[in-house]
């Protein structure tokens, strides 16, 4: 049986409502519901992920820029030198990134969530 775990789409840095629009994914919420984490203690780490596993996977030189927004907070800002602004709200045409997505155990995205929290061990649900 493979472990459970997350797609990070590379299209979802040239849009602006990439990665869910920013919103936790529903399949780390099941994930921790099943293996009795309480969720709510831990921050879903999307920036931790995308910097770690999924920039350094991409075969074009890319810069990546962390953004204060209630929508996808990390985008890419260069794509081979190119701004990426206007890709972000589909005012110009994306550029094709390769590969097209990276997957991540749900194991390596509770290990980053307890490493931004400041944890040594997943927080359970009482009682």
């Amino acid at each position: 049986m493979t472990e459970s775990h997350i797609t990070l789409f590379s299209s979802c840095l040239l849009s602006k409502w990439g990665f869910n629009d920013g919103d936790t994914p529903e399949s780390w919420l099941d994930w921790c519901e099943t293996n009795g984490i309480d969720h709510t203690k831990l921050k879903f780490p999307l920036i931790a992920l995308v910097r770690k596993h999924l920039e350094p996977a991409i075969e074009q030189t890319i810069e990546v820029t962390k953004i204060g927004t209630s929508h996808n907070p990390i985008r890419a800002l260069r794509v081979d030198g190119i701004d990426m602004g206007n890709v972000w709200s589909a005012r110009a045409p994306a550029p094709i990134l390769t590969p097209d997505c990276v997957t991540v155990p749900m194991s390596e995205v509770l290990r980053l969530a307890l490493e931004e929290a400041g944890l040594s061990e997943a927080p359970r649900h009482q009682g």
